[in-house]
């Protein structure tokens, strides 16, 4: 029970740890909005017919007239080629998109045969990501994960110890625990295997591995494993010992 409330401690502290460090970094990249202001140069020409933009020409389809302002429907779209002598939109002809002008300034290029230029500045505001609900979602996977993996460590040291007693194995230390419960968990091993597993020394897995060879839960076999493969350690072939778990009789 005490090992049980421990494992919630802990994946308790990764939540907290786990959202608070996922809220700062998630904040600092998304958490503040903020503005983009573009600015464009039109010009109004041909007595309202044409408007150019950044030095782009289109064809004006229609004008939709309001109080203060314009909103002129335009396709088409290319620099002027004065060495081809094509026009402004021959061949070219993508969607169609909208502009809104002055009411006043396109009366006047209407009105003249001048070309009546300003600045259309446009301003586009993003707004703030809340970082909350997505950090706590990172925080409470994390904690979970954790409580888990505890979970499983203390059911292997649980079946590990209870092996253990049954066996008459009372003076094994808690290190012992942890290196059955690898045993029982691998089924096959070699020594050096349990030497990476739970980082304790040669003589320690060896005088543990002949207990349990003792009393019958381990048998050793006549199969080796290779250092080639990854987990026999370096030097000589190791040889493979198999978890039985035979009751003493």
């Amino acid at each position: 029970m005490r090992g049980r409330f421990f494992g919630v401690m802990m994946a308790l502290v990764v939540l907290g740890a786990a959202t608070i460090t996922s809220y700062v970094v998630l904040d600092h990249f998304y958490g503040e909005g903020y503005v983009i202001t573009s600015t464009q140069t039109v010009i109004i020409e041909n007595f309202g017919q044409q408007v150019s933009i950044d030095d782009v020409r289109y064809d004006v389809e229609n004008a939709e007239l309001f109080a203060n302002k314009v909103i002129l429907k335009y396709r088409g779209g290319r620099a002027p080629d004065s060495e081809k002598g094509l026009p402004a939109s021959e061949g070219f002809s993508p969607p169609v998109s909208k502009i809104s002008v002055p009411t006043d300034l396109y009366e006047q290029a209407q009105e003249t045969e001048e070309p009546v230029m300003f600045s259309n500045t446009t301003t586009t505001e993003t707004k703030p990501v809340n970082a909350w609900p997505i950090a706590t979602s990172i925080g409470i996977a994390m904690g979970v994960m954790v409580f888990a993996v505890w979970v499983g460590y203390q059911e292997m040291r649980g079946s590990a110890t209870s092996t253990l007693l049954e066996h008459g194995l009372h003076d094994m230390t808690v290190r012992d625990v942890e290196i059955v419960g690898h045993i029982m968990k691998l089924e096959e091993f070699t020594i050096p295997e349990l030497i990476k597993l739970t980082k304790t020394s040669k003589i320690t897995i060896w005088r543990t591995v002949q207990k349990l060879v003792e009393q019958g839960l381990v048998q050793p076999t006549e199969q080796t494993r290779l250092a080639a493969n990854g987990r026999g350690g370096r030097g000589k072939p190791s040889r493979i010992y198999r978890y039985v778990g035979k009751t003493k009789t």
